[in-house]
């Protein structure tokens, strides 16, 4: 005769099991304000085809599509962090859309992505201003080479201190270098 005490404990157990992988799951989705971020930035550049259904930070919905890594690349990358309770949450470190005919204009809403480290639309069809708001950002790396941009480079750039790359050229951009940029230490490609 089975033991039920111990068709109990099996069952429990794997209730347990089956608990915690589900929060394990849940806990590797993007953060629903980072979702609601990219959102934003994709209607602001004018992006299509990102399937918010999917989780960003999945290999579903179209968020990986890569290219020929020399001539297109259509990617958002995630990396995972620690937060203030040991759980593993994955952020947005990199927003990549080169040569994706983008008519929209480049969003200030990168500064709801706390993490994004870089940031290239090469050759696009953008228009407008650089966002003043992204020198609230800790940005690395900045490719706007090859758009329809005009106005100045915003003296607020100078106050990203990780800033090593910004690539500006083949732009309509006028006036002069704001000062500011010398404050930029980590600046190794202007």
């Amino acid at each position: 005769m089975a033991n039920p005490f111990s068709a109990r404990s099996l069952f429990s157990g794997l209730v347990i099991l089956l608990c915690t992988v589900n929060s394990a799951a849940a806990a590797t989705l993007l953060p629903d304000d980072e979702v609601a971020a990219l959102r934003e930035i994709g209607e602001t550049l004018g992006k299509s085809g990102w399937d918010f259904s999917a989780d960003p930070c999945g290999v579903e919905g179209g968020w990986g599509d890569n290219k020929d890594i020399n001539k297109t690349m259509d990617a958002v990358t995630c990396g995972n962090f620690t937060d203030a309770d040991n759980n593993t949450v994955p952020h947005v470190i990199s927003i990549i859309l080169k040569s994706q005919s983008l008519p929209g204009i480049l969003p200030p809403q990168l500064i709801r992505l706390p993490h994004l480290q870089i940031f290239d639309v090469t050759r696009n069809y953008l228009n407008g201003t650089i966002p003043k708001e992204w020198g609230s950002t800790n940005l690395r790396n900045i490719s706007l080479l090859g758009n329809r941009l005009t106005g100045p480079i915003p003296k607020e750039m100078g106050n990203i201190s990780t800033l090593s790359r910004l690539v500006v050229e083949i732009n309509q951009l006028n006036g002069t270098l704001p000062p500011d940029l010398g404050n930029l230490s980590q600046l190794l490609v202007l």
